[in-house]
Order: C-alpha cells, then structure tokens, then sequence
C-alpha cells in the first residue's frame, strides 16, 4: 500500500484514464481530489465527480470532489485550498484533463482551438502551479502529466495542428518543471499510451467500433502507479509511454488489459480519422514499414478491392524491410488474399466498420522510432473453432467449463456431458448455468445430463449431440473423481467411483464418439490427464488415484497410435501448478486456492492443442505452461488466482525441477562414504536439529514464523521463528547437513569466534566432496522450541498428526500428497508454507 494516506489532486477524473487512476490508487488507502466540472450526467457520456467518488471510497480510498472548470483560476485555486483543508496537503498531482478537435487549420474555429488551449496547456500549467507550494512540503512528490513524448515531426502535426500544439504544450511543461523543481525533490514526468486506450476521447475520434480495438484504462493506471510510487528524486523529465513501464516492471503480457479479450489488433494513439481513400490509407502503410513488422508477419498480401476505387493492391511484408505496391505481387506466392469493397477497406481503417462484422482481423504494429502507426493487415485466420462441436466431460464447472467457454468464443458447439442437473451445496454450477455462460460467450450449447459411468447415457448423449450439431469434432476427457487415500483406507467404493470415472468413463467415451471423429474435420481427444512418469514415489499413498488417472493416460498411448491414420490428433494435458478448481478446494480448503493459477490457463493451453493440425502431433502428454510457451507466451503471471502470488502449488504428478538442494542430495546419493549411523527419532528428536541448525541464511530466506499443532502420540504444539533472535552458533552447510543428519551421526566443534572458518565437523572433514565448503559462523537469529511462538503470531500454522509430522521430515511422505490428502492443513501464508518446503526439502521431502 505505497500510496497509503497520500492525497492526490486528479483532474478530469469523473471518467477515463483519470478515474482509473484514482481507483488504482484507491486501493492502497489514498485521499483522492477529483477535479473536474461534470456534476450532472452527460446524455452521452458516462459518470459524474460524485459517481466517481462513490466508486473510489467503494474501492478502499477517501475522496474530496470538486466541482472545478480548470480553465477557471478562482475554480482551481479554492479546489487546491479544499483539498489541504481536508487532507492536509497535496503529494501528487495528475494532469489528466484534456479537449481534443483532430481538425485541419482551417477547418478548426478558434472556439475549439482555445477549448484545447486553455484546458491541455493553460490548465496544465495553472494546476501545477496551484500545487507546488503543497508538494514542496510533501513527502515523495509527483505531478504527472497525461501528454505525449516531444517527437517533433511534421507528421504528428500535419491535419490537426491545433490539438497537437496543446497537448504539446502540456509536454513542454514537463521539460521546464522537471528542472525547475529538480531541487525541491519534485518528479515531474510524462505518461503516454502506446496503443488506443478505451475513453471518450477514442470514442469521439474512432466512433464506438474503435473501443474494440484498445486496451482498458486500467493499463495506463497501472503504469502510472508504478512511476508515481517512485523515489521522486531519482528520476525526472522523462517521457515515458505506458507499455515501456510496465515492461521495466517486469510486465510483458498485456493480453488482459484488452478492451475485448483476445483482441490483439490494438491501434496507435494516432487517429486514421483524415483518411479519405484507399490510395491515402496504402501511401501511409508504404511510409512505415520495417524489417521489425516484416519479422513479426512473414506474409504477403493481396487485396482485390471493388467498387470506386477497384483495383488490385499487394502488401510484401516477407522480405527486406517490405513493399506495398498497386497491381499484383510479382513474386512465388500470395499468402492471404483479401476481397472486399474499397469503401468498406477504408471504413476498416477509420474505425466506421467493425472488421470482426467483415470476418476479418486487424494486426497493427508501431514503428518504435517514430511511435506512429504501421499499418494494418488482414489475414485469412478467423476464429479457428467456429462452428466446430466439442463434447466435453465434466463441463458444469472448473477446467471443463474454462476449455467450453474459450471454445465458445470462437462461435464453437458445445456439448456439456455432466451430471450436475440441480445445484450442489458446496459446488458452483450446473449444465444448465454452464450452458448459459457458453451461450453468452457466443458459442451454442447443448446441455446433457449423463453420468459417464453409464454406457447408454454416453451413447445417448452422443446421439442428441450428432443430431443437434451434424456431427462431432473434438472429444475433450475432463471429468474426473479423487480420492487421495492409501491403499488399506482407500474402500472399494471409491475405488470404483474413480476407475469407472477416469479411466473407463474415458475409455467410454472416447468409443463413443470415435465414429463421428473420423470423418470429422481436424479431430482430436484431448485428454485432461498427467504424463506417464513411472517414478513409484507418484504411486505411493494413492495407489487408486494414480491407476484411474494414468489409465486416462495410456488410453492416449494407445489411441493415439491406433487412429493415427485417420488423422485423429490423441493427446493429454496436465497444469504445472495446482489449479483452483472444486476438487482443490475441496481438498486443501478455501486458503489453498490463493495458491493457484485459475483454469484459464487450462483453457489457453487446450485452445493452443485443440486447433492445431491434427496429423501433424500426437500422442503428447503436454504441461500447460509449455504448450504456451511453445506459441510465445512467457508471462504467467496474469493466470495466478492472487496477483503477486509468485510461488505457487506445484502439481504433485511433476517432477520439481532441480535445486541445489536436490543437487546435495545426488551428491549424497552417489558418494561412497556417506556417514552411517543413527537416525532421530520423534517430534523432539526432529526439533532437537532443527534447533541447532536455525541459521543467518535460512532467516534471510524464510523469514517466517511457523506453528506446528501436532495430534496424535506426541500432541502438543511446536514452533519455528526464522525471524526473531537465537544467540547460537550453527552450520552454513544446512541444506546438505540436514539431508544427511538422519542417515549419520555428525558431530560438530565451533570456535566462539563469530565468522570464523576454523571450526570442524569431525564426522565430514575427511570427506572430499565437501571441497572445504563446511565452515561455521555466528548467528544473530533464528530458534525452535515447544509452545507457541514466542511473538504471539505465527505466519504459516501446520496443523497434522505427530507421526505424519516424523515421517515428512525422515522423506517417508510426500508433504504435498499429505495436504492434498487431507493429512495436512495449512493456515495463513501459503507462500510462507512453501518456503518452508525448501528447508523439508533437504531432508527427503517435498512439501
């Protein structure tokens, strides 16, 4: 909460980019000034300084609107004084409030051009200089103008000179102040969106259809919150565009700021408003082509237009640095031809017709030396699954509804196969909802409820679906039953509720629809199951599970192969990280959903393998994350159930990838003369270790606080502080010494001087693979005890039985499977928890 009690004075805030700031900082706790004049709704403009107020107090800030005309001295001066009054002084100030006319000269009466005038530039400057005084007592002050960087170039002015003169003029103030102010500790910057962001001022220029093509306010106020939480003194006068922020921040997919998801035909600020045909729209595509577009494209082009401007154009964007030309594209081969009517080729273009109503897509792209549009390129790709019919299992709820929902989008059939017909106490959903949901997506749904256990129902459902939709495409294996429980405690019910669900209800399944997928256009079975790794340690503790689940896995071992030739693509897919779904909630409680990603990133990564060629790949068991980072998406952040959240649950069927401490543990492994001896043994054994291999380095990455509420033969409860104080001497060989101190008796010497490398471990001087890395020093933090925690407040609480607790720590269960089983409940801080696994880790545990 960086903005916490800060006052920000806002103008233009009512609505748009200048709202979306206000909420963004909102939610940290500030006091927010909306300045601005619209107290009565607009007939055609949403929100007032009041309805803004509202949603910003909703949102967590407090919120002071003033009714202000910024062209007005009086106005703006008795808002400043109002908001000191209330709040105590002014910390940032946000120039946001601009007019815009994108006229020619003469077309631009002078009423319009003062409108622009006195609101961008005068009102710029009479705002600042209003709140300097306030912000020179601040702490952390910040004015942030809304304006373009100074490209003075003559096409960025030429059609609307006026506009361009005063949002300049607002970037000038940013040159002048940032140095004027420098001293006083004053940041004062500039922020400019790179691409069409969603407000009035686009709607105006580009008609609603251009909303379609930009991203949502939220883009630019996340970017303006990470300048505005800068340090002010490290960086002024910067002209800085929203996307480049975000990026610095470590922000690379943008995809969910997209006024429509999945549209990534976003435009350039630059209006295409002045077009007037098609010979004016191709001068300005062959001005700015780039070898960077041709890279991104690889493509060539034809356009064969009608109507007024007939003719013939080519657009070669697959080699040098490009070429547009009239008449027909000399070389090899035409990639995409596109055939339309030149008034609606240039309707496209200034925003008159939506492309998705022409069933064509924008690609846009910036040359990033100028920052002006590139052009724009039809393809021939459309939506890749309209019209296709997908039966899908389980699809009431979670990753089933997620894969029927992404599907729908494209204008896709869906079958929803479940048996989900009345609402379920605890869980969400029925066919019937889904079905809505999928139909409001844009898709048609056919609700059916069966019970895949039942071989006439399966047939039935198929039948209705043949009969409803001509056919079926796509087989989608997702529903699934579990039960993580050992072999002994695992009764022959369950047993047979998870074979005949996964494994034979697959099975079934996919027998049913095997006749209408051969003669089906680019088919597949995708199968919602794990790669088969043989490790016995995924057996272990859930035998039944793990044989019903990897039978859906080896149904596409053996489909994959046995319909190969009639080009039905059988493959599996798996997440990475444990997805927030009925079945983890129900497993590891509401808490352990914090540490999800939602199953949208199942949906991506089963749109990725469901509309690819079928003949080309199959029999794959796939992971989610690579499926997507196979088609170039790297950022998973924006799939995380809590933003932030950087380390979540791994999926307990996938190997943990190699650590250092796996690396000791090989070592260990594989070394000849490994110390024999006793283990501990017992809860108070466990912590007797764990005491005196509390250290500086595990402090430093913990820092934590643990309880542990143990049940059973030693009941009581324990505690790990790795953040509070322990005057004690330890080992800085802790990840390597507690993998082996069960396996050997070691005993240590420490010299009292603090840091020292003389001290010894006699049991592990001679041993060579050590390579004179075992060395002692002092330590300042860090202890173990009995009892609860000594600061009265524990991070992460562990509650599970003393003998669980044993076994987790001598490696004889999987702590994972232990929570996902129910074994183990976790309170608190799941991140904590999982940092807490490194140091099990060590000791032959995953957790």
């Amino acid at each position: 909460r960086k903005l916490a009690g800060k006052t920000l004075f806002i103008t233009g805030a009512s609505r748009g980019i200048g709202k979306a700031i206000a909420l963004k900082a909102a939610q940290d706790g500030a006091n927010i000034v909306i300045a601005a004049k619209t107290t009565e709704p607009h007939p055609k403009l949403p929100g007032t300084i009041y309805t803004a107020a509202k949603e910003v107090e909703e949102a967590g800030g407090k919120c002071l609107p003033c009714a202000v005309d910024i062209r007005d001295e009086n106005a703006v001066n008795s808002a400043v004084q109002e908001a000191v009054k209330t709040f105590g002084g002014i910390d940032i100030l946000v120039n946001n409030a601009s007019a815009i006319s994108l006229t020619g000269t003469l077309e631009t009466p002078m009423k319009k051009y003062d409108l622009m005038n006195n609101v961008n530039v005068r009102g710029t400057f009479l705002c600042s200089k209003a709140c300097i005084p306030y912000l020179k007592n601040a702490e952390n002050p910040h004015i942030l103008n809304v304006t373009p960087p100074l490209n003075i170039r003559h096409a960025w002015f030429k059609e609307h000179v006026a506009y361009s003169l005063s949002k300049y003029g607002m970037s000038l103030c940013v040159l002048g102040m940032s140095q004027e102010f420098k001293d006083d500790g004053i940041a004062v910057n500039a922020l400019w969106p790179k691409k069409g962001i969603a407000t009035v001022a686009v709607m105006v220029t580009a008609g609603k259809q251009g909303l379609a093509y930009c991203r949502i306010d939220k883009f630019f106020a996340d970017a303006a919150y990470i300048m505005l939480t800068r340090d002010s003194k490290t960086r002024t006068g910067e002209f800085l565009y929203d996307e480049d922020v975000l990026k610095e921040a470590g922000i690379t997919d943008f995809e969910q700021y997209s006024y429509i998801p999945g549209n990534l035909m976003n435009f350039s600020i630059s209006s295409w408003s002045q077009v007037r045909g098609v010979v004016d729209i191709f001068d300005a595509v062959k001005n700015f082509l780039d070898e960077n577009l041709v890279q991104k494209v690889n493509a060539v082009f034809e356009f064969h237009l009608t109507g007024k401007e007939a003719g013939v154009w080519y657009l070669d964007l697959k080699s040098g640095t490009g070429e547009v030309g009239r008449g027909s594209f000399s070389g090899d081969e035409v990639n995409s031809t596109v055939m339309l009517d030149s008034e609606d080729f240039v309707k496209l273009f200034t925003g008159e017709l939506n492309p998705a109503q022409a069933l064509l897509s924008f690609i846009s792209s910036l040359n990033h030396s100028s920052h002006v549009l590139v052009s724009y390129i039809f393809t021939e790709e459309s939506k890749k699954l309209a019209g296709k019919t997908i039966f899908i299992t389980g699809a009431s709820r979670g990753i089933g509804k997620a894969i029927a929902l992404k599907a729908a989008k494209d204008g896709a059939n869906i079958v929803i196969a479940a048996k989900t017909t009345e609402p379920h106490p605890k869980l969400p959903g029925t066919i019937y909802t889904a079905a809505k949901e999928v139909e409001e997506a844009g898709g048609k749904c056919l609700p059916c409820a069966v019970d895949i256990r039942d071989e006439n129902a399966v047939n039935s459902a198929v039948q209705e679906a043949v009969k409803t939709f001509g056919g079926i495409d796509i087989l989608v294996n997702n529903a699934s039953a579990i039960s993580l429980t050992g072999t002994l405690e695992t009764p022959m019910k369950k047993y047979d509720l998870m074979n005949s669900i996964n494994a034979r209800g697959t099975y079934l399944c996919s027998q049913a629809c095997l006749p209408y997928l051969k003669i089906g256009k680019n088919s597949h079975i995708l199968n919602i199951s794990p790669p088969l790794n043989m490790n016995p340690h995924w057996f272990k503790g859930h035998v039944a599970y793990t044989m019903a689940k990897y039978g859906m896995s080896m149904c596409v071992l053996g489909m994959a192969q046995e319909f190969k030739d009639d080009g039905i693509s059988v493959n599996a897919l798996w997440p990475k990280t444990a997805i927030a779904t009925a079945a983890m909630e129900m497993l590891g409680g509401k808490e352990a959903l914090a540490s999800c990603r939602t199953d949208q990133i199942m949906a991506d990564a089963a749109y990725v393998v469901l509309t690819r060629d079928s003949r080309a790949r199959t029999g794959e068991f796939l992971v989610d994350e690579d499926v997507l980072i196979e088609v170039g998406v790297t950022d998973f952040e924006p799939y995380a159930c809590v933003p932030g959240m950087s380390k979540l649950l791994p999926d307990f069927f996938l190997d943990v990838d190699g650590s250092d401490a796996k690396k000791i543990m090989e070592a260990q492994k594989t070394a000849d003369t490994v110390p024999q001896g006793n283990s501990a043994e017992g809860v108070d054994g466990i912590f007797d270790i764990i005491k005196s291999l509390c250290n500086n380095q595990l402090v430093n990455e913990v820092r934590g606080v643990f309880e542990f509420h143990l049940t059973g033969k030693e009941e009581g409860v324990w505690y790990i502080d790795l953040q509070n104080d322990a005057d004690q001497y330890c080992s800085l060989l802790f990840l390597y010494l507690l993998s082996c101190l069960f396996h050997g008796k070691v005993q240590t010497s420490l010299t009292s001087s603090p840091g020292s490398l003389t001290g010894a471990s006699e049991g592990l001087k001679e041993r060579p693979w050590l390579r004179g890395k075992c060395y002692f020093y002092h330590l300042s933090t860090g202890s173990a005890g009995k009892g609860s925690c000594p600061g009265g407040k524990a991070n992460c609480t562990m509650t599970l039985g003393s003998d669980d607790f044993v076994k987790m720590f001598k490696g004889q269960m999987n702590p994972t499977q232990a929570f996902m089983g129910g074994k183990l409940k976790i309170k608190g801080d799941m991140m904590m928890a999982m940092k807490f696994e490194k140091m099990m880790g060590a000791m032959k545990s995953k957790l």
